[in-house]
């Protein structure tokens, strides 16, 4: 693994830094610009004035976020002159990063090289990509760790080195403390899985011991931060948010059914103020007297109002709130489980959307000047059977729906065979990436089905690359497997042995 580079794999990989450098010169030029507004107002964020000066006290008493991307932005503010141009220089950092990671993701596994440029510059030129890379929002900042851990996993199982195996871990770390949704849970099933496999089918026990033992360098941080948030908020978790996210997703009903609900006691007063949108000031949720008796520690969980102007959501305030809206959130499931599983299909298939559109009306001015790559694009993502718009009411929304899950459940039913079939000769490090790849894809389309709705296709999109590799590794490992056969076919004809 320490030697150079072959020739051509150098030159398709300068030939997609070029590629990258000339598309984002032609985006500029037509007008698109980097995004760096959502600084001022995004929820997610804290008060830029506490990032600049009071940078750790207030990561402390950060309990609606994991503190890393907040981290990020304060140390931009603290060290930059011009924070808006060093943020627009990290992102485009990342942007050349990700297609050549992709490539050599694909050209380790086997790809052919031509093939595997081909396939990255189609990844570089994706609209959503291009979207994401000029907002700042974590969106882009998470695709590009859950691609640096399937690099540095596919680079330590092909050859051993710990440092690859600390730095797939530190990467799913980074995850983590960006994006709630990666729960510590998660890592740790992660963890038990590759490490049953690699023990049990692979026959690899030290490998399998290495991974375990280097998990707790994401399985101790996180529980440590699910820990202070226990002890300071009274929940065990990342965020704080996921009772108001549940309502949302649960909430279906018209405000006079949800008022005959709460008279007949089956949900809370703070459900009936949130109607359809628990994201409002908290004083629209408690009295002044209320919030006077809700225990909060800093600015950062004291103050209802950013000096932006913008509400800030981690009050402290929003902690019992979303506690209050969780159990309303069961109480509606319990009703009406038809529903709820209904949205859940809605949410599900809402993901597969194209995801350009999704997040923010900031997005329209640059979505006109990649309209063409959209256009294109949206034809690739199904958009060929005709659907125009979200609308789930349309049939054809529905078939596209269940023919992108059909693609899924091939690839996930393939790597799951030869991983479990016994005797197995399929090369480990493909199939273990392949778990891994499974695992993540899964997960986030499941869990943000079930607790998000409204804007699934953003959080689809950062594990689209390892579907994309789940792909690829099963490709090569098709031909692989065909190759064997046709081989060992061949191998008693004319009593000539053929070398396996």
């Amino acid at each position: 693994m320490n030697a150079p580079l072959p020739k051509h794999e150098e030159r398709y990989g300068l030939l997609l830094l070029l590629l990258f450098i000339v598309s984002r010169i032609l985006f500029s030029a037509q007008g698109g610009t980097f995004l760096a507004t959502p600084l001022s107002f995004a929820k997610q964020f804290l008060d830029p004035q506490l990032l600049h000066h009071d940078l750790l006290q207030s990561l402390f008493y950060l309990h609606s976020q994991p503190p890393l991307f907040n981290l990020f932005l304060g140390i931009i503010l603290k060290i930059s002159p011009l924070p808006a141009l060093s943020f627009e220089l990290v992102f485009k950092t990342a942007g050349a990063l990700i297609p050549l990671l992709f490539f050599g993701i694909l050209t380790r596994l086997g790809i052919n090289s031509l093939v595997a440029c081909m396939a990255a510059a189609l990844f570089l030129l994706n609209p959503t990509l291009i979207l994401y890379e000029n907002l700042l929002y974590y969106t882009y900042i998470e695709a590009l760790f859950i691609l640096l851990a399937l690099f540095f996993l596919l680079q330590w199982l092909m050859c051993t080195r710990p440092y690859f195996l600390i730095l797939f871990w530190t990467s799913l770390l980074c995850l983590g403390m960006i994006r709630s949704l990666f729960h510590p849970l998660f890592f740790l099933i992660t963890s038990l899985t590759l490490a049953l496999y690699l023990a049990w089918r692979a026959q690899q026990r030290r490998l399998a011991r290495q991974l375990l033992l280097t998990s707790l360098i994401v399985l101790i941080p996180l529980s440590l931060l699910c820990a202070k948030n226990a002890y300071l908020y009274g929940f065990f978790g990342t965020s704080s948010w996921d009772g108001m996210s549940l309502w949302i997703k649960a909430n279906g009903f018209a405000p006079e059914t949800l008022e005959a609900f709460y008279n007949h006691g089956m949900i809370s007063e703070k459900a009936l103020r949130a109607g359809h949108d628990t994201f409002q000031p908290i004083s629209h949720f408690f009295d002044e007297g209320e919030l006077d008796a809700i225990p909060c520690h800093h600015a950062a969980d004291c103050s209802e109002w950013k000096t932006t102007g913008k509400e800030n959501f981690n009050h402290s305030g929003y902690v019992p709130l979303s506690r209050q809206l969780r159990k309303d959130s069961f109480s509606l499931i319990v009703h009406e489980p038809q529903l709820f599983a209904y949205y859940t299909l809605v949410s599900y298939s809402l993901m597969l959307w194209h995801a350009s559109d999704s997040v923010h009306a900031l997005f329209m001015h640059n979505l006109q000047v990649v309209e063409g790559l959209e256009e294109f694009y949206r034809f690739l993502h199904c958009g060929f059977l005709g659907v125009e718009s979200k609308r789930s009411t349309h049939y054809l929304w529905w078939i596209r729906s269940l023919l992108i899950s059909a693609l899924f459940l091939l690839f996930y039913a393939s790597t799951l065979y030869y991983a479990l079939r016994r005797g197995s000769t399929v090369s480990y490090p493909t199939l273990t990436l392949c778990l891994f790849s499974l695992l993540i894809h899964t997960y986030t389309l499941s869990i943000s089905s079930l607790i998000e709705f409204g804007e699934n296709n953003r959080f689809r999109f950062p594990v689209d690359p390892a579907f994309l590799v789940l792909m690829a590794g099963n490709l090569v490992i098709w031909k692989r497997s065909l190759g064997g056969r046709a081989a060992a076919r061949g191998g008693g004809v004319n009593g000539v042995s053929v070398p396996k």
